[in-house]
């Protein structure tokens, strides 16, 4: 839950703004080519290229698509705990295991998958309206 952080964003390796959870922003950008990621702490999105001519507008979703599969591994994670801790309660350390392989990939591995950064085309504008 990002509540109380905001998320970081970066245009061409320059930070440009905070923005909180839930909010939409609308920023104005030079014609060219751009990178463009989110961070919030250590964890960020895969840098995003695009190109921007005259009068152009792009649309971006910022997400974190990420958060279901953590927390139904979490869930899962805590019926194992309690199935071991009543069936084999000298074996309880073990049901933690994949919780702490999860936090290890998360801070190394997967430290740039964690939020979801997506463009937005015409298309998928009109995808989801319908």
């Amino acid at each position: 839950m990002h509540i109380f952080r905001d998320f970081r964003l970066f245009l061409d390796g320059q930070e440009i703004i905070h923005i909180a959870d839930g909010q939409t922003l609308e920023l104005n950008v030079t014609p060219g080519r751009h990178l463009f990621f989110a961070k919030i702490d250590w964890f960020s999105s895969k840098t995003i290229e695009f190109e921007v001519n005259d009068n152009d507008t792009k649309s971006f979703v910022l997400s974190n698509y990420n958060k279901l599969f953590r927390n139904l591994f979490q869930i899962g994670n805590l019926i194992l705990v309690f199935v071991i801790g009543y069936y084999l309660p000298k074996y309880i350390a073990l049901a933690f295991v994949p919780i702490f392989l999860l936090i290890i990939y998360n801070s190394t591995i997967g430290r740039k998958n964690y939020l979801t950064l997506i463009e937005l085309n015409d298309n998928s504008l009109t995808n989801e309206a319908k």
